[in-house]
């Protein structure tokens, strides 16, 4: 008598994103043991990530860093900067702008902040800067007009600057990383007397000392992140809209735990996203209620970005938040990698869903108006499109190990089917192996060719995919026979949008192991 069929159905896959932590065949369908170019669509779908597309092209700029800055009659600048020069954005072109300053400049890794109609660059080692929008230059900061006349006391050459509560925050200096500083109200220029002042941590730290490595800004609070430890100050106003260093007061000590990399911290508006040696940490909940733990976003990947931190200059470590896409970007540049973290809802322990990108070659990201931006070797880019400035790019998943509910049974695969969201005739392959073998059984499709058409899916609350974007279901013949399956989805992204919706797996139940 013929065994009957049996099937297996991993509907949104990869929707939990990756989980190198766990033993895969204890995981949930929804994790992936890869999930490379992917990002977590908005309606809950694996699929591929956008392209990019270099705006301004110019062979071996070597850009580092950018600051968008508007000015107070609503004039936007898009700044961009090298290791010695400095760039106005606009209209497809790299404009360079002149610097009037005395120093000698060598390096990129510049921090900008915008306060009352001005634009300021702090880097540890040099005087800070600030751009100058009559005469479109950048200028020592000592230049500035509202620089004292007869200072007492010079700006500090801060490596952290923060904009915050009507003044300039600034810290960690190339000999003194324990300092925190502050300057006039609406006065970047001027840390000399007045309400400017500093503090000195050491004294606040009560296992040893520590440096400060980033500054941030949350609901009347200044954060002060240090390597080991993160200070939390506030003032007497219990409104918490405002910020007075006269009446500054330290409301908490978190110890233990601290930022490594300046750049990796981003405000999303409701929360604070920094990376520490441990991993991506959430610090939004634990300043609203000191009982509640702080968060680990990349529990589901610790081990693997902490490897990628042993590896990497972290003063080279970007980050960006795009409140349209709804992902915090991390970059680890050596290795060219970049982790995605969703940040529309957090998994049941708390963690973000995480998906990776390869091949990023860029030096700094930045998200504002809907758009994001890289900074390249060769010019500006921006997150766009389905093609990387005009090359495929590989889509890889795999999920993880699944027994199919019969551990201590053979299966014998039959058949595989693949419900895609995606252009027609677009090529893809599916790879099938057992019992944790790395020799893949690959098998080649494609969606079939269809007329250009828009479709209403209204089981997925979709009102409408973009045209010639369909759904189509590919059945595939396969075999191969064991106990513990795993499968991977591999395609060549090429101008086109993709997303996985669903994998059916049909099987015959063998003899029992």
């Amino acid at each position: 008598m013929a065994t009957p069929l049996q099937t297996a159905s991993i509907a949104a896959p990869g929707f939990f994103g990756l989980n190198t932590q766990e033993s895969g065949i204890t995981l949930d369908s929804g994790f992936a043991l890869e999930a490379t170019n992917c990002v977590i669509d908005r309606y809950g779908r694996l699929g591929a990530r956008k392209g990019w597309a270099l705006l301004a092209e110019d062979a071996d700029v070597g850009l580092k860093g950018m600051h968008r800055f508007v000015d107070i009659d609503a004039t936007e600048y898009f700044g961009v900067w090298s290791d010695d020069s400095f760039y106005i954005y606009s209209g497809g072109t790299l404009t360079e702008v002149t610097y009037n300053g005395t120093q000698t400049i060598t390096e990129g890794n510049w921090q900008a902040v915008t306060l009352n109609d001005a634009a300021y660059l702090f880097q540890a080692g040099y005087e800070p800067l600030y751009f100058d929008t009559v005469g479109q230059v950048i200028e020592d900061l000592s230049q500035h007009e509202q620089y004292p006349s007869n200072p007492t006391k010079q700006p500090p050459q801060s490596n952290v600057a923060l904009s915050a509560y009507g003044r300039l925050w600034t810290a960690s200096e190339a000999d003194n990383k324990t300092t925190l500083h502050w300057s006039n109200l609406l006065n970047g220029a001027d840390f000399d007397g007045g309400t400017a002042g500093e503090l000195e941590i050491s004294s606040i730290l009560v296992k040893g000392n520590d440096e400060i490595i980033a500054l941030g800004a949350h609901n009347g609070f200044l954060i002060v992140f240090c390597k080991q430890n993160i200070i939390i100050f506030g003032d007497s106003d219990t409104s918490q809209t405002y910020l007075d260093p006269a009446t500054l007061q330290l409301v908490e000590v978190i110890s233990g735990v601290g930022c490594i990399a300046r750049d990796s911290v981003q405000n999303t508006g409701t929360d604070i996203i920094f990376l520490s040696e441990s991993g991506v940490r959430s610090l939004g909940r634990t300043i609203q209620e000191k009982s509640q733990p702080m968060r680990d976003i990349s529990k589901n990947v610790r081990d693997d970005i902490v490897r990628l931190i042993q590896s990497e200059n972290v003063a080279n470590i970007k980050s960006a938040y795009s409140e349209s896409n709804a992902f915090y970007l991390l970059s680890f540049p050596s290795t060219k990698q970049v982790y995605v973290f969703d940040m529309r809802s957090p998994l049941q322990d708390g963690a973000s869903r995480v998906t990776v990108w390869n091949n990023m070659e860029f030096t700094d990201f930045s998200g504002f108006d809907g758009e994001v931006y890289m900074t390249h070797n060769d010019g500006l880019a921006r997150y766009f499109g389905y093609q990387d400035n005009g090359d495929s790019y590989r889509m890889q998943y795999y999920t993880n190990y699944f027994d199919m509910g019969s551990p201590a049974q053979t299966k014998l695969l039959k058949r595989l089917a693949v419900t895609l969201i995606t252009s027609s005739g677009q090529p893809f392959t599916v790879k099938s192996a057992f019992d944790y073998n790395s020799l893949y059984t690959s098998y080649t499709a494609s969606t079939v060719e269809v007329p250009v058409a828009e479709y209403n899916v209204a089981e997925y609350n979709i009102a409408e995919y973009t045209s010639g974007i369909s759904a189509d279901a590919v059945r595939i013949p396969a075999g191969g026979n064991g106990s513990i399956l795993q499968l991977g989805f591999e395609t060549e992204i090429d101008g086109g949008e993709l997303s996985v919706q669903k994998i059916d797996v049909y099987v015959k139940q063998g003899r029992i192991l």
